[in-house]
């Protein structure tokens, strides 16, 4: 589904992976019941008979067992350390999970509160974020970008077309990324930090967008082309965007994702840094060589909006929860409902085939419509989709870098909640 390369620029496209019509589709069962239809139910046929009620329960616990042994199952053919789901419907969390290690070394074992770093599922808050600077009126998306910041950003291609941020949430701003500026975990130099970076958003977005600063080339920092021609996915786009909000708006961009969005919706020991989490209930991310794990640590880097949120399933749920109720989760608005409308909203439809939203992009995959995005980095690979017409969304985290069989296995867990819950 994706056209988005991991982050590091090596692995197979998603959406090559995730539409494999090798798989046989499997056999449709009934949804478990949400906790209302259980009360509700309940409550009808409580003069019926003592025993039905317990029945349902027992029908509801042995569907719950065997999708416990059916995310084993995918955990193993995956070759991953742990994996966490959650599946959200209309205004609830219905179901969620967790299998394997969080931290196999501290012995950690992952649950749904597990809390992983996202890779580019973080760019959906960033997105959030962004957007609600939009509706404040702080921000316009068609503005010229140098309107807001501390320095000029300029495509050398085409030195006199304005870059907005609505080019660089379509990723079609021209902004290319490249890949040796971060180098690796295991690089020196690197911008993969233990911990949070200690280089700021804002110098980092100096260094690599502004002539003669230390990572500026001109031809490698940009492509040919001027924004809004072509569409060529962009990780620095993004973090420039997060940079662009915190310059418009005078405070941190990750305080501002946490105040307007992660707070809001009771989303715990989540954030852009490291230091915004405070459970060990913390997934370590896991190299993997010749089959066997081996982990790697906590880290940061300064484009943190492209990449670096840390949340747990069961908390990322109720973010897309209120992505599919239009920016409300359980009575809480974070986004207004036709901000979400314009995120959801085809931007690009003569640069792209599939639906380019703001940041989120959707297309049919295994016989319906969705949206959403996948992320990957060193020691993480994570999903996050719904379906518009159910309002039912399914998020998948793991931490462990997967590609190919692998990366299918993985997808695999989310066709198979799909059908279950749907």
């Amino acid at each position: 589904m994706t056209r988005e390369p991991d982050r590091f620029g090596r692995g197979e496209p998603p959406d090559e992976i995730a539409t494999d019509p090798r798989s046989e589709p499997e056999a449709h069962q009934a949804p478990p019941l949400t906790r209302r239809e259980f009360v509700t139910r309940a409550a009808t046929i409580a003069g019926v008979g003592a025993i039905a009620p317990f029945s349902i329960v027992k029908a509801a616990s042995a569907r719950t067992d065997e999708l416990k042994r059916y995310l084993r199952r995918k955990r193993v053919e995956a070759n991953t350390p742990g994996i966490c789901v959650a599946v959200v419907r209309e205004d609830e969390v219905v179901w969620s999970a967790g299998v394997g290690w969080a931290d196999r070394e501290a012995g950690i074992r992952a649950t749904s509160e597990t809390v992983y770093q996202l890779a580019s599922v973080s760019k959906t808050v960033t997105c959030a974020g962004i957007m609600a600077l939009v509706e404040d009126g702080a921000l316009d998306l068609d503005a010229d970008v140098n309107t807001y910041l501390p320095f000029e950003v300029h495509i050398p291609f085409a030195p006199d077309a304005p870059v907005t941020m609505r080019h660089l949430l379509t990723h079609t701003s021209g902004i290319r990324d490249r890949w040796d500026v971060w180098g690796t975990p295991w690089s020196e130099p690197t911008l993969y930090f233990e911990g949070d970076s200690p280089i700021s958003l804002g110098d980092f977005c100096r260094s690599y967008f502004v002539p003669g600063e230390e990572r500026y080339r001109r031809r490698k920092n940009f492509f040919d082309w001027a924004p809004g021609d072509r569409y060529a996915y962009s990780n620095l786009a993004t973090a420039l965007a997060g940079f662009v909000a915190e310059s418009a708006s005078g405070i941190d961009f990750n305080e501002l994702c946490k105040e307007r969005i992660l707070l809001p919706l009771g989303m715990t020991d989540s954030g852009f840094r490291l230091a915004d989490v405070g459970t060990t209930n913390l997934a370590m991310p896991y190299a993997t060589r010749q089959g066997e794990f081996e982990p790697i640590f906590h880290y940061g880097y300064p484009d943190y909006p492209d990449g670096a949120l840390r949340s747990s399933a069961i908390h990322l749920a109720r973010w897309l929860g209120a992505f599919i109720n239009f920016g409300a989760f359980e009575g809480v608005r974070v986004l207004d409902d036709a901000t979400v409308r314009e995120i959801r909203r085809h931007q690009i439809g003569d640069v792209t085939d599939w639906r380019q939203g703001l940041i989120w992009y959707g297309e049919p995959t295994w016989g319906f419509f969705m949206m959403g995005h996948t992320g990957g980095d060193y020691g993480e690979s994570t999903r996050m989709f719904f379906r518009p017409d159910r309002r039912v969304g399914v998020v998948s985290l793991t931490n462990a870098y997967l590609g190919g069989r692998r990366w299918g296995a993985f997808s695999e867990i989310e066709r198979r909640l799909f059908r279950e819950f749907s």
